[in-house]
C-alpha cells in the first residue's frame, strides 16, 4: 500500500473555487461538503502540473480509470491517455470565469 502524507497550505479563495467547480464535474459527491472529491480532484491537478513542468510520468497508475468530462464531454479514460492539454485548458477556461 501506498505511504500518505497529510499536506496542509494556504489557498486563495477564487484558487479553491476553481479546485471546487473542476471536481464537482470530475468527482462529484453529493455528501461531501464542497460538493466533491478534493483530494482526488487535487492529486489530479498536481499529477498533470508535475507531468507538464517536468515531463515526468508521476504516479504512473495505467490500471487505473478515470472518468473526466472535458468541453462538455464525458468519457472513460486509463491514466495513460488522459489528455492533459485539455484538462489545462478546462481549467484555465474556468480560472478566467471566476477572475471576470
Amino acid at each position: 500500500m501506498t505511504e500518505k502524507t497529510m499536506l496542509n497550505f494556504r489557498c486563495p479563495a477564487e484558487l479553491l473555487d476553481a479546485i471546487d467547480a473542476l471536481g464537482q464535474e470530475l468527482y462529484p459527491s453529493e455528501t461531501a461538503k464542497h460538493g466533491c472529491d478534493r483530494t482526488k480532484t487535487l492529486l489530479d491537478i498536481v499529477r498533470a502540473g508535475i507531468e507538464a513542468l517536468s515531463g515526468d510520468i508521476v504516479l504512473q497508475m495505467s490500471d487505473v480509470v478515470r472518468h473526466s468530462k472535458i468541453e462538455g464531454k464525458t468519457s472513460c479514460k486509463t491514466e495513460d491517455a488522459i489528455d492533459i492539454e485539455a484538462r489545462f485548458a478546462a481549467i484555465e477556461e474556468r480560472l478566467g470565469k471566476l477572475r471576470a
